[in-house]
């Protein structure tokens, strides 16, 4: 008899392998900058989604939140060797973030999203999804000149695989090279890198063809300082960053769509057309933060 578990993939193998995962990308600062370039980018893309008052509280942002817990969940599971859990966790992060689109296509996403965010309704098949989405005019121009469907649903055929092991080729045993326990593989690393490079760079195209706004760096800072607006507004540094991981050629159509929209131009238009705040206002700003602070810390809310 055994008094506890007796584990031959036991945790001590999966902290070396996190360790020799950390040492292998510190020697390839390319790749370890891909990595975190698309891991923040796509935390950032979620500044496009609109927060107002109607929809504010909804759950509308739920999807995009829960496929960002997601993508960190599955990068740590790649570290420690987890690879094909890693993948698994991929394919939820590829399916939440075009449920977000998926809600919001006819801007009723605050009650769309009810009857699944409390689980009354089942998540809606990939066929559904895409039906949908095909609804805005923009994804299907995009799709027409890039494929773009076939390419999301050829990603997501290689992640079903590992998810419903479709044989010893995608299983955890070949990720591992034939091991049956955690280890480091720099094929099977470089393997979720490659599918989590594409799956966090459509997302952000699906984003941007629902949300054009999203292609046009705004003086958010200059014309609010700290009181800035919550939801569907970029900086021209956020801008950068999230077109950063999208082709050129694809790039420049998105642009196209966000530049020949009516309702982005009035957006620009406004935002001009606002005074710069002061240095008084910012100095103002920066004295009432500094007493929220002391306030909120004070009270033994916040953790020091």
């Amino acid at each position: 008899m055994f008094d506890k578990p007796f584990l031959i993939n036991d945790h001590s193998k999966i902290e070396t392998t996190h360790v020799e995962s950390l040492k292998y990308l510190s020697e390839k600062p390319d790749l370890l900058k891909q990595i975190a370039t698309h891991l923040w980018a796509y935390n950032q893309v979620g500044n496009v989604i609109p927060q107002t008052v109607e929809n504010f509280g909804s759950g509308h942002y739920f999807p995009h939140s829960e496929s960002y817990y997601e993508i960190e969940a599955s990068y740590e599971f790649a570290l420690q060797g987890f690879y094909r859990y890693s993948l698994i966790a991929l394919r939820l992060v590829l399916e939440l973030g075009l449920l977000g689109v998926y809600f919001s296509v006819d801007d009723n996403e605050h009650i769309e999203v009810r009857p699944w965010l409390t689980s009354k309704e089942k998540t809606p098949r990939r066929e559904k999804i895409f039906k949908q989405i095909l609804k805005l005019p923009n994804f299907q121009i995009f799709d027409q000149k890039f494929q773009f469907q076939n390419r999301v649903l050829d990603t997501f055929d290689k992640l079903d695989g590992y998810t419903h092991t479709r044989g010893y080729k995608f299983s955890s045993t070949k990720l591992l090279n034939h091991a049956n326990f955690n280890r480091f593989e720099p094929e099977s690393l470089q393997r979720y890198c490659d599918l989590m490079f594409s799956v966090t760079k459509d997302l952000i195209v699906v984003l941007l063809l629902k949300h054009p706004l999203g292609l046009q760096g705004l003086p958010v800072d200059e014309k609010f300082g700290m009181d800035g607006p919550v939801g569907g507004f970029l900086q021209e540094h956020d801008v950068r960053l999230i077109t950063s991981v999208i082709p050129p050629d694809e790039r420049e159509l998105l642009q196209k769509f966000s530049d020949d929209d009516v309702n982005v131009q009035q957006t620009i238009e406004y935002f001009n057309n606002l005074p710069d705040l002061t240095d008084e206002q910012w100095k103002k700003q920066s004295q009432e933060w500094d007493d929220f602070m002391k306030d909120h810390n004070g009270s033994g809310t916040t953790a020091g």
